[in-house]
């Protein structure tokens, strides 16, 4: 299986961080910038996690997350780690309903992606 993990976020700063600390665990990345971007890479390539921002411009998380979720590739089933920096109550059952498997808030610290890796890829 791929070491490789897919990182969904429109923000270049948050782009470069997730794949340094992805880059220090040992993962190769893919970037998408959208999440029309993420479910395309999703159809086309294997990936062991995908790390989702939830909020985007063109197509958000959720709708992506719903449509990875749905589609008949190797990535259907694949653990889906929500990225966010919204607090607002209610956020993690959208995440939940969506079909993403856990949260992950930002600014994303290197030890907590660590360990929320490592609790879904086995």
């Amino acid at each position: 299986m791929s070491s490789k993990i897919l990182v969904v976020e429109d923000d270049i700063a948050n782009q470069r961080v997730a794949s340094l600390f992805l880059k220090r665990l040992g993962y190769e990345t893919d970037i998408a910038e959208n999440g029309s971007m993420a479910v395309q890479l999703a159809e086309n390539n294997s990936y062991q996690l995908i790390l989702m921002d939830c909020q985007m411009p063109i197509m958000d998380g959720f709708e992506a997350t719903r449509k990875i979720r749905s589609s008949s590739n190797n990535n259907k089933d694949i653990p889906i780690i929500a990225l966010t920096a919204n607090v607002v109550c209610g956020i993690n059952g959208e995440c939940l309903d969506a079909g993403m498997n856990d949260i992950l808030n930002k600014p994303v610290q290197l030890e907590k992606l660590k360990e929320v890796i490592d609790s879904w890829i086995v």
